[in-house]
C-alpha cells in the first residue's frame, strides 16, 4: 500500500514582488531599440531624473538599463507606468508566519500530524496620500514527500495567491491573510519519522 507524504515545509515567503495598484503590471517581452534583440521581464522601476529602467527577470535578478535602449513601443509602455511605479516606491510589506493547532490522525500504520499555517501580511503606507485597490501577488514554494520506500524525499512545489488591499490611508498600515496551507508530517509505525526538508513556503 502506498502512502504520501504530503510535507509542506514552508521555509520561505516569496513575494513576487511587487505591490502594484490593481493595474499591475504583467511579465512581457522587452525589444531593443533595433528590435534585433529581446527578453522577457517584469518592469519594477524607472528614474526619470537617470533615465534608467529597472526589470526583474524571470531567474529572479534585475536588469538596469537607460530607457534609449528599447524599442519606442517599450519606452511608452514604461513612461505610461511610471505613476504605477511610483506608487510601489512609497509602500513596504512584512509577514509573520502564523501556525494554528496541529491536527493529528492515524490510519493503519501512519500517524499524521497536519498543522494549518497561513502569513498575515502587512502593507505600510509611507506617503501621506492614501493609496487605493493596492494589489500584492504572493509565492508559496513548499516541498511534496512520499513515505513510499525508494520514493522521492522532496518534491519542489509553488502555490500563488494574490491579495488586494481595498485602501491604505496615509502613513498608516493594513494586514491581510494569505491562504492556509497544511504542514503535514508523517511516519509510519517502527520506522523514525522523516526529516523536514528544505524547501520554502509560498
Amino acid at each position: 500500500m502506498k502512502y504520501t507524504l504530503k510535507k509542506r515545509c514552508l521555509c520561505m515567503l516569496s513575494l513576487a514582488a511587487l505591490i502594484l495598484p490593481g493595474q499591475a503590471l504583467e511579465e512581457r517581452t522587452f525589444r531593443s531599440a533595433s528590435k534585433d534583440k529581446s527578453f522577457s521581464g517584469l518592469l519594477t522601476g524607472y528614474d526619470s531624473k537617470s533615465k534608467v529602467v529597472t526589470v526583474r527577470l524571470a531567474s529572479g535578478n534585475e536588469k538596469r538599463f537607460n530607457i534609449d535602449l528599447l524599442s519606442d513601443d517599450d519606452q511608452k509602455y514604461v513612461l505610461d507606468n511610471q505613476d504605477t511605479l511610483a506608487v510601489s516606491k512609497d509602500v513596504s510589506v512584512s509577514f509573520k508566519e502564523i501556525k494554528e493547532k496541529s491536527i493529528r490522525s492515524k490510519e493503519g500504520l501512519v500517524r499524521t500530524s497536519a498543522v494549518p499555517t497561513y502569513f498575515d501580511i502587512t502593507v505600510y503606507n509611507r506617503s501621506k496620500t492614501p493609496v487605493e485597490e493596492l494589489e500584492l501577488r504572493y509565492h508559496y514554494y513548499y516541498c511534496v514527500g512520499t513515505l513510499k520506500p525508494g520514493g522521492p524525499k522532496h518534491t519542489p512545489q509553488v502555490a500563488k495567491g494574490v491579495l488586494v488591499f481595498d485602501k491604505i490611508y496615509g502613513q498608516d498600515t493594513s494586514t491581510l491573510q494569505t491562504a492556509k496551507i497544511d504542514i503535514v508530517r508523517a511516519s509510519k509505525k517502527g520506522t523514525a519519522p522523516p526529516v523536514p526538508s528544505g524547501g520554502g513556503g509560498g
